[in-house]
């Protein structure tokens, strides 16, 4: 189980390593996936400084109708102080969590924080405070080991600054996360599936400003409008060198790191 055992490796390697850098964890983890099933497509960009969009990268899920878009932001927890800092990070152009949030949306994007973190989260928790995903969905791995845990920035956002600065500690941002593992039930392309993706897609249209309610399909896309650069990675495939893509889609690719994209179909035609 791909997510299952990399969202494993990392919860072992920040054990032995507490000192392991985000940006280590981030490449080894997109890397791995795409190693590990030829499913999965990675490509990587030049490294920029997330001044203007405030995300790493940009994952597609693949199903038989759609294409699930969503934007990441990966942050390694502190493990014994504060987190409220890591979370209200500012540059000269915003609060990086409003740079993710209005990225997203003009992408028609989910936007996520990745947390590296070895805490393992309290399920009952976890059910309370993620009400966008099914109880049945959340104890599905709650006896596994994630080293990777995903959260809703608009959840995120609201649990920050609906009261002044207060201490944000690992646990309680864990207790409002799901473990990367839960990924793995978009391989069965069953009703788990289904229900996740579909959950996720609501709670993005739940937090759409009224002026953006004419995106009515949220993250879930059409395959005739995906961008060119994804259409360019889902027929190359991994095997073809792809470094003109950047360059050649420069303005469609913006401040990206990466994209990775994860295709559940049953008959890939490559």
């Amino acid at each position: 189980m791909i997510f299952h055992n990399t969202s494993k490796y990392c919860y072992n390697w920040l054990n032995s390593q507490p000192h392991v850098k985000e940006e280590s964890l981030t490449d080894w983890l997109l890397f791995n996936i795409s190693c590990e099933s030829s499913r999965v497509i990675y490509k990587a960009f030049t490294r920029n400084e997330e001044s203007y969009n405030g995300s790493d990268w940009e994952w597609w899920i693949l199903t038989q109708d759609y294409a699930y878009r969503l934007l990441i932001q990966a942050k390694k927890l502190n493990h014994c102080g504060d987190n409220y800092p890591l979370i209200t990070y500012s540059n000269k152009n915003g609060m990086q969590i409003d740079l993710l949030i209005q990225e997203a949306k003009t992408r028609n994007a989910l936007p996520l924080y990745a947390f590296y973190s070895c805490f393992c989260p309290d399920i009952n928790e976890q059910c309370s405070n993620i009400n966008y995903i099914s109880k049945s969905i959340l104890e599905w791995c709650s006896d596994c080991k994630n080293g990777c845990y995903l959260t809703s920035a608009f959840s995120l956002h609201q649990d920050t600054f609906s009261s002044p600065c207060h201490k944000i500690s690992e646990q309680k941002l864990i207790d409002s996360s799901f473990g990367l593992s839960i990924l793995d039930l978009i391989w069965d392309n069953g009703d788990d599936s289904d229900n996740l993706l579909t959950s996720l897609n609501t709670h993005y249209k739940e937090n759409l400003d009224k002026n953006d309610l004419h995106k009515m399909s949220g993250i879930r896309h059409k395959y005739t409008n995906l961008p060119t650069y994804v259409k360019f990675l889902i027929e190359r495939g991994n095997q073809e060198d792809l470094s003109w893509l950047e360059l050649e889609f420069k303005r469609d690719v913006g401040n990206l790191s990466g994209v990775a994209i994860i295709d559940t179909r049953r008959n890939i035609k490559r």
